[in-house]
C-alpha cells in the first residue's frame, strides 16, 4: 500500500488528502466566501460625485432603514417575496412528491434511472430559454390561448403571463428537476419490509401511505420545501420575464425584493447602496434556511 495512504490512514496529511481538501477550499473561498465578504463590505462605502468611496459608513442601512415601511416600502416587498417563495415551494413539493412517489412505487427499478434521467433533462437547457418558452405559452396571444381559439374553447383561454402565477410557473419548472431527485432519495431509503408489515397487519393503501411513507419522507419534504423558498425567494428573472416585475397578490401591485434591488440599481446605478440591500436578502435567506435546517431536525426526530 502506498506510504501516502497509510499516513492517511493514521491520521497525518497525505497529498491525496491536502490536494482533496485545498481545491474545494480553495473554490469555495475564491467563488463564494470572497464575494460575499466584499458585498458585506462594499454596502458600508458611499458613493461621492458618481464615484464609489472606500469609507465605513452606516449611511446606506440608515437609509434603507427610513424607507423600510415607507416610500419604497421595502418591508411589503420581502413580505412580497416571502408569499410568492413559500408558496411556490408549497406547490412544488406538492407536484414533485406523487411523481417520486409514482417512480418509485409504480414504475419497475429497471427504470428508475430513466425517469430521473428524463426528470432532470430541463437542466440541460438554460434556465433564461426555458423562460422565454414559457412566456410564448403563457402569452394572450400564445401557443396554448390560440391552440383553445383554433378549436372552438374561447372560454378557457387565460391571461397568466404578467402575473405571480405565471412567476411560479416559471420556478416550480425550474426546481423541479432537483425537488425530483432529492425526494426520491428520501423516498427510495423507505424500508418496504415496514410498509409490507402494515399492510400484513391490514393497513389499507392509504393508511400505509399515511402513517408509514409520509412520515419517514418527512425530513426530504422539509428540505425540499426549505430549499425550493430560498432559491424563490431569491430568484430575480422569473419575475422579471414572466411576473413582469411587479405581480397582483393579496398584498397588491408590489414587486418582489430581488426585482426592487435590481431596478434601483438600473436607474441608480449605486453600488453600496445595492449592496446593503442585498445584503438584507441574503440575511433573510439565511433565516430561512435556519428554521427550514430546524424543522428538518425535528422532523428526523419525529420520525425516528
Amino acid at each position: 500500500m502506498p506510504a501516502g495512504v497509510l499516513e492517511a490512514a493514521d491520521g497525518g496529511f497525505s497529498p491525496i488528502k491536502v490536494v482533496g481538501i485545498g481545491i474545494p477550499l480553495a473554490y469555495s473561498l475564491t467563488f463564494f466566501a470572497a464575494p460575499l465578504v466584499f458585498l458585506v463590505v462594499l454596502g458600508f462605502w458611499l458613493v461621492e460625485d458618481f464615484q464609489v468611496v472606500p469609507a465605513f459608513s452606516l449611511e446606506n442601512y440608515l437609509d434603507i432603514a427610513q424607507h423600510m415601511f415607507a416610500k419604497s416600502n421595502y418591508a411589503l416587498a420581502i413580505v412580497q417575496s416571502l408569499w410568492v417563495s413559500l408558496s411556490t415551494a408549497f406547490f412544488a413539493v406538492l407536484v414533485c412528491y406523487p411523481m417520486v412517489l409514482a417512480i418509485v412505487y409504480v414504475a419497475p427499478r429497471s427504470r428508475h434511472r430513466l425517469l430521473l434521467m428524463l426528470a432532470v433533462a430541463p437542466f440541460w437547457s438554460s434556465y433564461v430559454l426555458r423562460l422565454f418558452s414559457w412566456q410564448i405559452l403563457l402569452a394572450n396571444k400564445g401557443i396554448i390561448n390560440s391552440g383553445l381559439a383554433w378549436a372552438g374553447f374561447e372560454n378557457l383561454q387565460f391571461h397568466l403571463l404578467y402575473t405571480q402565477i405565471a412567476t411560479r410557473i416559471g420556478l416550480i419548472h425550474y426546481l423541479a428537476p432537483i425537488l425530483i431527485v432529492v425526494l426520491y432519495v428520501t423516498v427510495a431509503n423507505i424500508d418496504r419490509d415496514l410498509i409490507q408489515a402494515a399492510r400484513d397487519l391490514g393497513a389499507t393503501r392509504w393508511q400505509a401511505f399515511r402513517r408509514v411513507i409520509l412520515p419517514m419522507s418527512r425530513t426530504g419534504l422539509l428540505v425540499s420545501a426549505s430549499f425550493a423558498a430560498i432559491v424563490s425567494f431569491g430568484d430575480v428573472l422569473a419575475g422579471s420575464l414572466l411576473g413582469g416585475g411587479v405581480g397582483n397578490s393579496v398584498l397588491g401591485s408590489v414587486p418582489l425584493f430581488s426585482t426592487m434591488i435590481m431596478t434601483e440599481y438600473a436607474s441608480s446605478t449605486n453600488l453600496p447602496r445595492t449592496s446593503a440591500l442585498a445584503m438584507i436578502l441574503v440575511l433573510v435567506m439565511v433565516l430561512m434556511l435556519a428554521g427550514g435546517a430546524a424543522l428538518a431536525e425535528r422532523g428526523k426526530v419525529d420520525a425516528g
